[in-house]
């Protein structure tokens, strides 16, 4: 029982260092943006709620031990509109706020272990293996009693989660109607196998939607409720996720896609023509937007992450410094610029982007890509030992505990001891021998 629950334990402090996940602050920050009323209304505090976009189809979302809630990028792309993400989202503040994480630790113990592992076990083999029948040989020997038991008790914590997302929603004056039409989408890609209410974890799919109906008897679903600024803002980041997805298919089908405004359609095919090579054309795109909308960021830091990766640095620093200048305290726009100002090798840039890079690390202590790029701004630097500690930690946060552990006994050798990097050095590679005993 120990081992499967340090499994349980592993699954649920995944980083985001081990799965695909995008990272980008036009997603984030608007993502924040719609989570911002909920989360007041749940009493919980939002600044320290984190956000995980996962590359990945599923429509889905789940929440961690730590206030991290993951949101699968299909989810999304496949939402109506941002009610129906905050109606997703409501549900997952009202796990957190039931503690359903530990009460289902709880309800593990008392399960029988051969029962659950195998019933886990199945599920997990059918996942790695793409075997669909593997679920069914593993776990259909060790179903029993304990393990409906433990199926029913996540079914009344999600009918708990959405009674509780219910009232975080109408606290927060926001409609009721999105999670309506996410559950009805829900149903309706379930047509293809019955529902047994003993092997789902979650209510059945036409109950909730009756209780979510119940609970919105008094809205009228038919108006739309959501804000219209929100909501033309939710429209743009589906078309970047659509461009960047698939940007072959993006310029066949996205001009036909009467969900999207012209605007919304230039952004995704912008980046479309730019993934697929076409710099002239995405670049034409993408200067439209910017003389229309002078005040967005975003679109300012598409055309410079397209100069860069084409070779024209100092054009790309121009315009990376303009959207620092609009968002000034954004850690993932300073790693950008930083990049930037590294790919140029100057002294002077590289100060800069030592400078920026450490701004960042104040809020993304954990982001791969920042201390990859510090390890080697502080090698240009001569600074070979915060290098090697910074290549270290690189390392660690990729997993890779073998080469991270190599790279703290070659800046033993440079740092002085008793001082804040040789300190530091010292924290990670306790960090990295406790984790691995």
């Amino acid at each position: 029982m120990k081992k499967f629950l340090l499994l349980l334990f592993f699954l649920l402090s995944i980083s985001s260092n081990t799965l695909g996940f995008i990272r980008d602050s036009e997603i984030e920050n608007l993502i924040k943006d719609i989570i911002a009323p909920i989360a007041n209304a749940a009493n919980q505090d939002k600044k320290k709620l984190k956000i995980f976009i996962i590359d990945d189809k599923q429509l889905n979302a789940f929440v961690t031990p730590g206030q991290k809630i993951f949101i699968f990028s299909g989810l999304i792309l496949n939402s109506k509109n941002s009610n129906a993400l905050e109606g997703v989202i409501a549900h997952e503040l009202g796990h957190i706020t039931g503690r359903h994480h530990i009460k289902i630790y709880q309800q593990l113990e008392r399960s029988r272990a051969i029962t659950l592992a195998g019933l886990i076990l199945g599920t997990a083999v059918s996942a790695m293996t793409g075997d669909p029948n593997a679920a069914a040989a593993i776990a259909g020997g060790v179903l029993s009693t304990s393990g409906r038991s433990l199926l029913n008790f996540s079914r009344v914590q999600e009918g708990s989660a959405d009674q509780a997302g219910y009232s975080f929603l109408k606290k927060s004056g926001k409609s009721l109607c999105g999670i309506i039409s996410f559950l009805e989408l829900l149903e309706d890609r379930q047509i293809y196998y019955q529902e047994n209410a003993y092997t789902q974890s979650h209510p059945l799919t036409r109950e909730r939607i009756n209780d979510a109906k119940n609970a919105a008897k008094d809205e009228n679903c038919e108006i739309k409720n959501s804000e219209l600024l929100i909501d033309e803002k939710y429209k743009f980041i589906q078309a970047k996720l659509i461009g960047f997805a698939d940007p072959e298919n993006t310029l066949i089908s996205i001009k036909n896609n009467s969900k999207f405004n012209d605007d919304q359609k230039n952004y995704a095919l912008a980046i479309a023509n730019y993934k697929l090579f076409n710099l002239k054309k995405g670049n034409e795109l993408i200067n439209k937007l910017i003389k229309k909308y002078p005040s967005n960021p975003y679109f300012y830091e598409l055309k410079a992450q397209m100069l860069r990766e084409n070779g024209f640095l100092k054009e790309s620093l121009n315009k990376y410094l303009i959207v620092n200048k609009l968002l000034p305290n954004d850690p993932l726009i300073q790693i950008e610029l930083a990049h930037t100002l590294l790919n140029l090798d100057s002294k002077d840039t590289l100060d800069k982007a030592i400078e920026k890079l450490l701004e960042a690390q104040k809020k993304e202590s954990e982001n791969n890509k920042l201390w990859y790029l510090l390890s080697v701004a502080y090698g240009r630097n001569s600074e070979i030992g915060k290098s090697k500690y910074a290549s270290a930690y690189s390392s660690y946060l990729k997993g890779d505990d073998a080469m991270a552990l190599s790279f703290i006994e070659r800046a033993k050798k440079i740092i002085k001891k008793n001082s804040a990097t040789w300190t530091k050095l010292i924290n990670l590679e306790n960090k990295i021998n406790l984790e691995k005993k």
